[in-house]
């Protein structure tokens, strides 16, 4: 059983289409912000359940988990709600605790971004000044999962794009952070490629280029 926050963007639609075109039968569930994306047909052509949650709140985070109890759970989490509030620490943050209490056994893969922890002071004051709110938010998140009692692996991935390619190479202690973009097919067969491993690769990260 896989469970997916942020399931609704491009990158955990590609997850979600890559798994089942690559024959994962077991159970999908993804957990939406509203009632009207769970409408959208994608889900039900692909044999998804979908839960709804704000995970803006604790409560509704393990109120998912619990209902959906997962081996496996993926967070694409991030961005901005209607409100303005920024979900990708505090978000985050709700579902490792919401794990940690409902799943202890589960194994959560974040997907954060190139630039966030260790990486962040080597890159340009362009792209702190762009982004650095976002990868300072994922950072928190990533050192809030690295102080859990949970199976984890963070991957984070370079800018990402649609042009349609696959390919994807998943990299350790990468020093130079590329300018290059890749494909979210890309990132979604990373993904599933560390889903599948064995061993779990417990407690990496994992930086993912093309």
């Amino acid at each position: 059983m896989i469970t997916i926050f942020g399931a609704n963007g491009k990158s955990g639609r590609a997850l979600i289409a890559h798994l089942r075109q690559n024959g994962f039968s077991d159970g999908l569930t993804a957990v939406l912000r509203s009632s009207e994306q769970a409408d959208d047909p994608f889900y039900a052509e692909h044999k998804v359940q979908t839960l709804t949650a704000d995970v803006l709140d604790l409560q509704a985070c393990a109120d998912a988990v619990r209902q959906s109890r997962p081996a496996t759970v993926v967070s694409f989490v991030g961005g901005k709600n209607s409100a303005g509030i920024r979900s990708d620490a505090a978000g985050n943050i709700n579902i490792i605790d919401a794990l940690a209490a409902q799943a202890p056994q589960a194994r959560l893969l974040l997907v954060t971004s190139m630039g966030c922890g260790e990486q962040y002071e080597g890159m340009s004051d362009m792209f702190k000044q762009a982004l650095g709110e976002a990868v300072r938010a994922k950072t928190e998140a990533e050192n809030h999962l690295r102080q859990s009692s949970l199976q984890w692996v963070i991957l984070r991935p370079c800018g990402l794009g649609d042009d349609k390619g696959g390919s994807h190479t998943l990299h350790t202690g990468l020093t130079e952070i590329p300018r290059d973009y890749m494909d979210r097919n890309g990132l979604a067969a990373a993904v599933a490629s560390v889903i599948a491993a064995e061993p779990w690769p417990s407690e990496t990260v994992y930086s993912v280029t093309a």
